[in-house]
């Protein structure tokens, strides 16, 4: 179907809040992947799709490395290392505003083995003095193997297609994994609404609940709006008094932020109803 094809899986690892998420969505200019200042807020693999003329590029924004490992999730552990298995390159995001610790090395030096095309990428550069930027890249680059250095700002696209063409030069000729041409995710879009949804909740609720909530969420299509009803199910009473606000508040903010963020993804006018349910013990599993 595709002359010349090329198809090129690249993962996007890295620490905590480095801006893996923000990356992946500037690469396929559309919020595929959840951006919150709270670490860990990318619970699974997910991937974005990119089709330039003949080349599939297929992105995974994987969950973030955290630096303590005995509260370092089995499940997304095994998530970045089963996508690394599979990719043609891997981009290490760093967070040029933060200090590297030993430990954060260390597991940097895991990374780097199991992938053979490794790219350096040196985020938030215009948050940081370009002599320091320097002096960074050098302390990393003379402790790893990288096959190049990029430093880009991906909050505000700076650097951001020059790296995209410089793993186009790199991908493999191959069939594309996915055939139609305008698909950005493999996430279906109610999963893509519900992460919305949850992004807000990480925005605005300061306490640990985000991490324990699901979003449950149904959606019809009329000729005029689509009708969104969302279920925010938490797992005490008291943290569904907290995201219901007082008078309401913090949820109405909720569900307004996330209908701006669902009518850009759907192109639509959207009604968006949410509720806040407290789950059973019975019901938990």
């Amino acid at each position: 179907m595709i002359n010349r094809a090329k198809c090129g899986v690249i993962s996007i690892t890295g620490f905590p809040n480095s801006g893996k998420s923000t990356l992946i969505n500037s690469f396929v200019k559309s919020k595929i992947s959840i951006v919150s200042h709270k670490i860990q807020t990318t619970q699974e693999a997910i991937k974005g799709i990119i089709n330039i003329s003949e080349n599939q590029l297929i992105f995974i924004d994987t969950p973030g490395m955290i630096r303590v490992r005995k509260h370092f999730n089995k499940k997304l552990s095994r998530s970045i290392m089963e996508n690394e298995n599979i990719c043609d390159i891997n981009l290490l995001v760093i967070d040029v505003t933060k200090k590297l610790e030993n430990k954060s090395l260390e597991l940097i030096t895991e990374l780097l083995e199991i992938c053979n095309n490794n790219f350096l990428i040196l985020n938030k550069i215009d948050l940081i003095e370009r002599i320091k930027l320097l002096e960074i890249s050098k302390l990393i680059n003379d402790k790893f193997n990288f096959k190049n250095t990029f430093m880009i700002s991906a909050k505000k696209g700076e650097g951001v297609d020059f790296l995209l063409n410089e793993i186009l030069k790199l991908i493999p000729c191959k069939p594309w994994i996915y055939k139609n041409s305008n698909q950005s995710t493999d996430k279906d879009i109610i999963f893509q609404i519900s992460e919305i949804t949850r992004e807000k909740i990480f925005q605005l609720i300061n306490k640990e609940i985000p991490y324990t909530v699901k979003i449950e969420t149904s959606l019809r299509k009329n000729k005029k709006i689509y009708i969104i009803e969302q279920r925010i199910l938490v797992k005490k009473t008291s943290h569904k008094s907290i995201i219901i606000g007082k008078m309401g508040e913090k949820i109405k903010e909720i569900g307004s932020r996330a209908r701006l963020d669902i009518e850009k993804i759907l192109k639509f006018k959207v009604f968006l109803k949410l509720s806040v349910v407290a789950k059973s013990k019975k019901n938990e599993n």
